[in-house]
């Protein structure tokens, strides 16, 4: 895994355009400021997540590291780094929320967390085999009867 900058692989996220726009630092009215906060980029929160995941903040936190996932390059082998300002600004969850949800994530083996480098950075990474195996559970518990074979 290359040892980058926390947030590096979540180039494209919400908090790295809001500092690409104050860079160039634009004259804005307060009526296209509140559209910007109005229009802003909507977070990707997967319903199904929730009982899977144990609570609404969970699978939040889950639904957006799903999200996050898609920017990791291929020899990151599905790790990647936030840190807790950039959950803030991409999720709105808090501190407390946030370790709250990772730790109900990682008791049901959800997500995978390591500390890498000096300083150390932490790491995520969505256990994918698990995830698939709770929502075939779920699946099967909810439309069983409805399903074949």
């Amino acid at each position: 895994m290359a040892d980058t900058k926390p947030g590096a692989a979540a180039a494209t996220s919400r908090s790295a355009a809001r500092r690409a726009a104050r860079q160039t630092k634009p004259a804005l009215s307060m009526q296209s400021a509140m559209l910007l906060d109005i229009f802003d980029e909507p977070i990707v929160f997967h319903r199904s997540y929730v009982p899977i995941a144990g609570s609404i903040t969970a699978a939040l936190f889950l639904s957006y590291a799903s999200y996050a996932y898609e920017s990791i390059p291929a020899e990151n082998d599905g790790w990647f780094t936030k840190t807790q300002a950039e959950w803030e600004q991409d999720t709105g969850l808090t501190r407390r929320e946030q370790e709250t949800a990772r730790r109900m994530l990682r008791e049901r083996g959800l997500l995978e967390e390591r500390k890498v480098g000096m300083p150390a950075v932490l790491w995520f990474r969505v256990n994918w085999a698990r995830l698939r195996e709770m929502l075939e559970a779920q699946a099967r518990k909810n439309w069983g009867d409805l399903l074949g074979g």
